[in-house]
């Protein structure tokens, strides 16, 4: 579990971090409404849209990890790119902790310490 020091700081890392997140919930929702057909041209659309929800997860990883010294952060894949939210494993010394962080609205993050 994370102390509150540690809370705050990753909460302020994630709230600078905004403007990355509402460019992940456009990810989500160009995907979503992203036409399949059956000639396959859409995966190249498809791996675009990848390509974009990884950098942009990245980007908010590195500044967590900038943020949150004495962590080691690892983000979980999603499954779905339809699914508007970051899930991370934060490991220090013995203590590991999971953050899931739901950003389905622009402007606005529901952070949830899941253990």
């Amino acid at each position: 579990m994370l102390n509150t020091d540690d809370y705050e700081v990753l909460k302020d890392s994630f709230i600078n971090s905004q403007r990355l997140f509402n460019k992940l919930n456009d990810v989500a929702t160009n995907f979503q409404e992203m036409e399949f057909d059956e000639s396959g041209l859409y995966q190249d659309e498809e791996e675009m849209y990848e390509r974009h929800w990884l950098k942009l997860s990245s980007k908010i990883t590195d500044a967590l990890d900038s943020s949150l010294n004495g962590y080691s952060i690892e983000l979980v894949n999603n499954d779905n790119l339809e699914l508007r939210e970051l899930t991370f494993n934060l490991i220090k010394d013995e203590d590991r902790s999971r953050i899931k962080v739901d950003y389905s609205e622009d402007g606005s993050l529901n952070i949830s310490q899941i253990s």
